[in-house]
């Protein structure tokens, strides 16, 4: 199954290519080699390539390093290979990859090519584009599965936090659970440690109002409100999960504003559908946000892509030229941030369909269960041990 997958996306490529009146696409970047071919590997300084062609057999270019490994592709391709990062003339990557374009008048590349590598391009005619990244965002139906199964494991993860949480409870518990998760696909035996990330966090308030700053890991967590998330890339495909919620019954300024939150949310989530506009789902929620006074507040776009990367395109954005289309993943996620008290954001990973959209994480959302209250006994003890073996 995967074998034919793989075919059809190149064959998919190599007929846009031919489309755009390309002879040749060269696409570099780790997850878009991945996406065609499979192939687990780290460049580190050494680059892998792959030149696609239409009627042609994909040639895979890399490190003698990594030679042997990329025999084992599925595909059918031509392996070429360069001997180091650097090396001698006409040995390393750029001779090899530019005798290879000699033959080729128009030549394509995906535009998240490094600056390094296309300054030492010398294709006759050079095209930066994004024909990998467009095709990236429509999911089959293999790749719906794996999503699914990535967000299924948010799910419970989130439930995990839950059940971890307590007045006084140190973010490095916290971070400690995606150990376990890691464990978990360990022990299922579906694990691959190069395409698997996971990261669970809260963040507590008030810090929970700059949703992209690093909490210490002896930072407490206190009444709220607190904003969980889990961030994950299991097996190539990802998902994420976010959570404010608090641990005390919330003020009435708290509750106020973390419903004008779920008003926003529901606001774009009603708009998503295939043929809508991104840039409409984000005023949607952006402008009922501004008329309730909360301007000064927003600090980030309503939403993104998710698929290989968590995120990528389109972009639920302000000033985006991104349509939805049937079997697209975005976040929908706006969200409110209080300085000194704290942000009020729920994000779910959704699969766009023809007339609307599906929740792919289901974790609860509303308020009242938002405030947990139970004691969590063990979590207690079990956090004093992490702190004590971690000497916080």
């Amino acid at each position: 199954m995967l074998k034919k997958e793989l075919e059809q996306r190149i064959s998919a490529l190599q007929e846009t290519v031919k489309s755009r009146s390309l002879d040749a696409y060269i696409v570099t970047a780790e997850e878009d080699i991945w996406y065609l071919t499979s192939i687990t590997y780290r460049p580190e300084e050494r680059p892998f390539f792959i030149v696609i062609a239409p009627r042609q057999k994909p040639i895979l270019i890399v490190p003698k390093l990594e030679e042997a490994h990329v025999h084992k592709a599925i595909i059918d391709c031509e392996i070429v290979s360069y001997w180091e990062y650097p090396s001698p003339s006409k040995e390393n990557w750029y001779d090899v990859l530019n005798n290879i374009l000699q033959k080729y008048s128009r030549v394509g590349i995906e535009n998240n090519v490094k600056a390094e590598v296309y300054f030492k391009l010398e294709a006759k005619e050079l095209v930066c584009s994004d024909l990998v990244a467009v095709q990236r965002q429509i999911k089959s139906p293999l790749e719906l599965e794996m999503i699914r199964s990535s967000a299924k494991i948010c799910d419970e993860s989130m439930y995990k936090i839950f059940a971890s949480v307590y007045p006084g409870a140190s973010v490095i518990e916290i971070f400690a659970i995606s150990k376990s998760i890691q464990n978990d696909l360990i022990r299922s035996g579906n694990f691959d440690p190069i395409t698997t990330s996971l990261l669970t966090v809260a963040w507590p308030a008030p810090q929970s109002s700059m949703p992209h700053s690093i909490p210490g890991l002896n930072d407490r967590l206190g009444q709220g409100p607190n904003l969980a998330m889990c961030y994950f890339r299991i097996n190539g495909y990802a998902s994420e999960c976010e959570r404010t919620f608090f641990l005390k019954p919330p003020s009435g300024e708290e509750k106020e504003l973390f419903q004008h939150m779920m008003n926003a949310r529901a606001r774009a989530l009603s708009k998503v559908r295939a043929g809508v506009q991104t840039a409409d789902i984000d005023a949607e929620a952006r402008e009922y946000l501004i008329r309730y006074g909360l301007k000064d507040n927003l600090l980030h776009r309503t939403g993104h892509g998710i698929g290989l990367g968590n995120h990528e395109g389109p972009y639920i954005a302000e000033g985006s030229q991104d349509i939805l289309q049937e079997n697209m993943v975005i976040s929908i996620e706006p969200g409110i941030y209080v300085e000194g008290l704290g942000g009020f954001r729920h994000s779910d990973t959704v699969l766009v369909k023809k007339d609307g959209y599906e929740l792919l994480t289901a974790a609860p959302r509303d308020i009242e269960e938002m405030i947990i209250n139970k004691s969590n006994l063990g979590s207690r003890l079990k956090g004093s041990i992490i702190r004590k073996s971690l000497r916080l």
